[in-house]
């Protein structure tokens, strides 16, 4: 009997700490999404072509996903939140590739916000690239994929990793001083 309770009471804890290992894990991703939204607010008064139009028109991606810890879900309820709270932004809502790339033909976005992996997301990086949108996720990882802009977190160093090839085509008019905080790379491709 005794060892059944001990038993039951350790698989009880080994339970309880993978919970809250994955909570935890799932509070950093949508703490990255925040972040990097905190960033594009800021940035967005800083450029020029923005500030001249408020609000910014902005393409928002999230994806649906049935994970097991509903990770995805709970990083598109911080990013819905937020564009909802804030007036510099008036935000459209996809959660399928297929939407994203058919209204991004029809309309006219001043940037896209990729809150998760999608199938396509090359293919939807490139037209928005295209049309001279500014692409920014929390996930750097879509920097090699063509993604413009993406908040690094390392440790206990955040930096703005910027895709140097896709800059470039964007026309994008920041101070110097802004600028010179960015980390260009060149993916390769």
């Amino acid at each position: 009997m005794a060892r059944r309770v001990l038993a039951g009471s350790i698989l009880f804890l080994l339970c309880l700490t993978s919970l809250l290992l994955a909570r935890t894990l799932v509070t950093i991703e949508s703490e990255k999404a925040r972040l990097t939204l905190a960033l594009l607010s800021r940035l967005v008064r800083l450029e020029k072509n923005y500030r001249e139009h408020l609000p910014v028109k902005i393409l928002v991606l999230t994806p649906r996903s049935k994970t097991a810890f509903q990770d995805q879900n709970i990083v598109n309820e911080a990013v819905r939140d937020f564009f909802r709270k804030n007036r510099e932004f008036e935000a459209f809502f996809v959660q399928t590739p297929d939407e994203a790339l058919k209204l991004l033909s029809e309309e006219n976005f001043d940037i896209f916000y990729i809150a998760g992996p999608v199938p396509k997301l090359k293919e939807i990086l490139k037209s928005a690239t295209a049309k001279k949108i500014l692409t920014i996720s929390h996930l750097p990882e879509f920097l090699e994929l063509g993604l413009a802009m993406s908040l690094d977190l390392n440790r206990r160093k955040a930096s703005i990793v910027v895709n140097q090839k896709v800059w470039q085509k964007l026309n994008l008019n920041f101070p110097p001083e802004v600028t010179e905080k960015f980390c260009f790379i060149a993916p390769e491709r």
